[in-house]
């Protein structure tokens, strides 16, 4: 029987203003049969029962674990920071790719690929979707720590 999960990469700005670092970390768990994965996102964020102001929770990708199904989404900003151990995002943090256009999949992807993948998401979606725009507005470190990211649309990798 194949799974499907849900994990959370959660985003936050470190409270150092001379030099504010973005921060992740992340929740998972089962998606239980009948629940809206939008739904069951929120649960993991803790956000089931009150949305605060400017959330921006957003699908950023998929991908195959060997029980089933991985679904990736984005939440910023993190409701609870302090809680788990936030990780600096790494300077590097790269998007893998496999070098075979008809078998897609990498061979290995890391969570910190899957970081990397949300972050150009969110850069894009940070300008161009009124909703984010306006959101971004609310939290303007930790957005602008976001859009630093080269912004890119699914599935590209390189630039145009």
């Amino acid at each position: 029987m194949h799974s499907v999960r849900v994990e959370v990469i959660l985003l936050s700005v470190s409270e150092d203003a001379q030099d504010p670092q973005l921060r992740w970390r992340a929740v998972s768990g089962d998606l239980p049969s009948g629940c809206p994965p939008d739904a069951r996102v929120r649960q993991l964020a803790g956000l089931d029962t009150e949305m605060p102001t400017a959330t921006v929770v957003h699908s950023t990708s998929w991908r195959p674990s060997p029980d089933g199904l991985i679904l990736t989404y984005a939440v910023a900003p993190d409701p609870a920071p302090s809680e788990g151990a936030g990780r600096a995002v790494p300077a590097g943090a790269v998007v893998v790719s496999s070098a075979d256009a008809a078998a897609p999949t990498p061979a290995v992807v890391g969570i910190e690929h899957v970081v990397a993948h949300a972050l150009r998401h969110l850069s894009m979606v940070a300008r161009t979707t009124p909703e984010v725009i306006a959101a971004a507005e609310t939290y303007p470190l930790l957005w602008h720590a976001v859009v630093a990211h080269t912004p890119e649309v699914a599935g590209q990798l390189v630039a145009t």
